[in-house]
């Protein structure tokens, strides 16, 4: 059981994780697509918000059963180093989670406003938006990786 629970985790983080990593290269890459437009980037990104957040529900899912079944139960004693790495895990994850909810609501909503899927209506507010996503999406793969760099050291420790 812990093995397909593990295979199952470490799938749905590289899915996560790689689409994660690759929408941020391609939102800081946009203005470089084929014909200029980076409404063209924008909207994928926008089209990938169900599976970004599917893949973060599996991710959640497999690392908390795996997390509950190795532990008895949510505790987070914090005696050991390993235990204090996980739970700093636990806590940028949980900033991270947060903060991709606030990309796809709140900090995308400008690039909804915008662009009616044909065409950019204030393209100033249109390019302020994407620029504050990208920024946003950058540091969130910052705390994705420092969170899935924790657990590895917690495994380490």
């Amino acid at each position: 059981m812990d093995l397909l629970l593990s295979i199952g985790f470490w799938l749905v983080a590289t899915l996560h994780g790689g689409g994660l990593i690759a929408f941020a290269i391609l939102m800081a890459a946009r203005g470089m697509v084929h014909d200029g437009r980076s409404e063209n980037v924008v909207r994928v990104l926008r089209a990938w918000g169900p599976g970004h957040g599917l893949s973060l529900g599996a991710l959640i899912f497999f690392g908390a059963l795996q997390f509950f079944l190795a532990h008895d139960g949510f505790t987070w004693p914090v005696v050991e180093d390993a235990d204090r790495l996980t739970a700093a895990a636990h806590i940028v994850f949980l900033v991270y989670w947060a903060s991709s909810f606030h990309l796809e609501i709140w900090t995308l909503q400008p690039s909804r406003t915008h662009d009616d899927g044909t065409k950019v209506t204030d393209r100033t507010a249109y390019e302020t938006c994407a620029t504050r996503a990208t920024a946003q999406q950058w540091v969130n793969v910052l705390l994705f990786v420092l969170a899935g760099g924790l657990l590895v050291a917690a495994g380490a420790a």
